[in-house]
């Protein structure tokens, strides 16, 4: 590895192992955490200052902040929504810096473990009936912020692109960097033996998933591109290639490491919490 770059490749003995799964699971905790701590200070935001108080009576039509404009004409995040999401990623990444010394492994391992503990969060940002007629039915973060689900669905595409996309991502090429510099006694690379286990295939599936459901992002209201027909074909066209992918990501993350089935079965929680939730307020 180049001088410049602080983790290296160490030998740990299995107490430190023990150790590093520990501090592990301990950066899960921290990550979750502030995400409930967000979500709180979000609603005490929205209760005192809710959306009629914090509109300034003008004459004519009001006009929006350099912040509240879309980054790029034709996008539909604004430069506000990717400030939010960039410095949670910020956070997100030094907490998988934390405490990893110079192990390379380790902070490899923290980006993958991190990242998909940002899975709840976002599946509960989703708009679960998205399908139907009514895409704007709340979410259960809607719900509990009092944020409208409008907004809601503007985080939820850019959280998995900005946020959670880069973590796994970032976390599998740090992988197969460690994999082809490693040397196994019967293959070229200890990559060429890796990529046959079944851990490291499912691994590989999950961000495969991650990438693609990133990529295909929510349909825009005019013609063209690969989603065809009415805005309602098109909305559920979209809707079950994304929900398909997402399910193949969390079955394959469930498989591949055992400490994220924690993450993957809070993300089945908060999809059942979410159809509640979307039910509830379409009635």
């Amino acid at each position: 590895m180049s001088l410049l770059w602080p983790w290296h490749f160490v030998s740990v003995s299995e107490a430190e192992k023990q150790h590093r799964r520990e501090l592990l699971t301990l950066r899960g905790y921290y990550a979750q955490l502030y995400i409930l701590l967000a979500l709180v200070l979000l609603r005490l935001y929205t209760a005192f200052f809710p959306p009629d108080k914090r509109r300034r009576p003008t004459k004519g039509s009001r006009q929006k902040s350099w912040l509240d404009l879309p980054l790029f004409t034709g996008w539909f995040e604004t430069r506000r929504q990717y400030l939010f999401c960039l410095i949670w990623l910020s956070w997100l990444l030094g907490l998988s810096v934390w405490s990893t010394g110079d192990d390379y492994l380790h902070l490899t391992k923290a980006l993958g473990h991190v990242g998909l503990s940002q899975l709840p969060l976002q599946v509960a940002m989703s708009p679960a009936l998205y399908i139907t007629s009514t895409p704007r039915a709340s979410s259960l973060v809607s719900v509990l912020t009092s944020i409208p689900q409008p907004t809601v669905t503007a985080y939820h595409r850019l959280f998995a692109r900005v946020v959670i996309s880069p973590l796994l991502v970032g976390h599998a090429i740090l992988y197969c960097l460690f994999f082809l510099q490693s040397s196994h006694p019967g293959f070229s690379s200890l990559f060429a033996k890796r990529i046959l286990d079944l851990d490291v295939q499912l691994g590989t599936a999950a961000v495969t998933m991650a990438s693609a459901a990133m990529i295909f992002v929510r349909p825009r209201g005019a013609t063209g591109g690969i989603w065809k027909g009415t805005v309602k074909d098109r909305r559920r066209a979209f809707f079950v290639v994304h929900l398909l992918l997402v399910g193949v990501l969390c079955l394959a993350a469930y498989f591949h490491v055992a400490q994220a089935q924690v993450f993957v079965l809070e993300s089945v929680v908060a999809f059942l919490l979410n159809l509640g939730c979307c039910f509830m307020t379409v009635q």
